[in-house]
């Protein structure tokens, strides 16, 4: 059974966990059709913190926990927040349709028949990942979506218990095999999405898919707190899976708060893997312990590596501390796919503080990660 922990409160520190959360995935998708108002809302207080919990979107536990004495201020911007969480939800869904609404999935669904005019900031996500996959590493690619779904339709089998046997039977093969893998290759060029600025629109050929699980949940993290700032908030933490996104600094006179990096080793004892102290900014986690299925002494997580379309094994997680939360989740994956000498390079190129485990177990940073992890 895996087990989750996600931005739980452990004496004042948050342990920051990557990915899905298994609470979420299984009751995602049943209140985004649900209209809610602020005294319909459980807002939590503790002190001169409110904060709220939910669970149906990004398929994560999001929490959300504001710092002020204004109660009435604080419920109506976590009410803000979890609203907005919900609308980015179903705009970069590639799972579902929405009444009248222009999502993901609408433009995999047209792929090779007709560009889709999305709005301002869908088209926004996908421009800054492809930008930023030209910019900054290959590493990251939204184009992966026929590649992720077939290594998903093998996890969710292994996952809902099938054995080895039972998934040959199934499939044919107990896992994507080489020659399969390779007749996606071609439908995941990134150079193939086309998109027109002045049309807002973006086009794939026939029997591309976008996924844009790499980067959309710290696009929408970003955005969230972004629109909060503007709002008045000034001392927040927002929590969505492996996505931390911390607005100015405590109020109760500490310059920073505490995350916790939870250890990919589940079942040791220590969950803490090490404690950054931040304000201000952005920490991301990807790790291979919450969406995986293992096999044959082999673990198969959810992050595919676009150089062997293959789930990547060389490291167990990654944390990337910078100021927005899109560029981090895109660099958390580019990341796991990448050698601990590309990672440096990635935290050179960008700034960032980058803290990663390892398939043995070694804890390794950058150094600007080191100003930011408790001595």
């Amino acid at each position: 059974m895996k087990k989750t922990l996600l931005a739980l409160s452990l004496s004042g520190l948050l342990i920051l966990s990557g990915c899905k959360d298994k609470k979420a995935e299984n009751i995602k998708n049943e209140n985004l059709n649900t209209n809610k108002n602020v005294a319909s809302v459980e807002v939590n207080k503790d002190g001169d913190k409110q904060e709220i919990e939910f669970y149906d979107t990004f398929d994560t536990v999001v929490h959300i926990a504001i710092y002020t004495d204004d109660d009435s201020f604080a419920k109506e911007n976590l009410v803000y927040a979890k609203e907005r969480y919900e609308e980015l939800h179903k705009l970069f869904d590639n799972y579902k349709t929405y009444p009248d609404l222009v999502n993901v999935k609408t433009i995999n669904d047209n792929a090779g028949i007709k560009p889709v005019t999305v709005d301002d900031t869908l088209f926004q996500l996908i421009k800054d990942s492809i930008d930023d996959y030209n910019n900054i590493s290959h590493n990251t690619n939204i184009a992966l979506g026929p590649v992720t779904k077939l290594w998903n339709e093998y996890r969710e089998l292994y996952e809902g218990g099938k054995t080895k046997e039972e998934v040959i039977a199934l499939k044919g093969e107990a896992l994507p095999s080489d020659a399969e893998l390779e007749k996606l290759r071609t439908l995941v060029n990134i150079d193939k999405i086309k998109l027109d600025g002045e049309k807002h629109t973006v086009s794939l050929e026939k029997g591309m898919e976008l996924d844009l699980g790499a980067t959309a949940k710290g696009f929408a993290t970003e955005l969230v707190a972004k629109e909060l700032e503007d709002r008045g908030v000034k001392s927040c933490v927002i929590s969505a899976g492996g996505n931390v996104r911390i607005i100015g600094k405590p109020t109760d006179g500490r310059d920073n708060f505490k995350i916790g990096i939870q250890n990919p080793d589940l079942e040791s004892p220590n969950q803490v893997l090490a404690s950054l102290n931040v304000a201000n900014t952005s920490i991301v986690t990807s790790g291979d312990y919450q969406r995986y299925f293992d096999l044959d002494g082999v673990r198969y997580c959810h992050i595919i590596d676009p150089d062997t379309l293959k789930p990547a094994h060389e490291i167990k997680s990654v944390t990337v501390i910078k100021e927005d939360s899109g560029l981090c989740d895109f660099l958390s994956t580019a990341a796991f796919n990448s050698t601990d000498d590309e990672i440096k390079e990635l935290s050179d190129k960008t700034g960032a503080g980058i803290v990663w485990v390892d398939k043995d177990m070694n804890v390794k940073s950058t150094e600007n990660a080191s100003k930011f992890l408790d001595k």
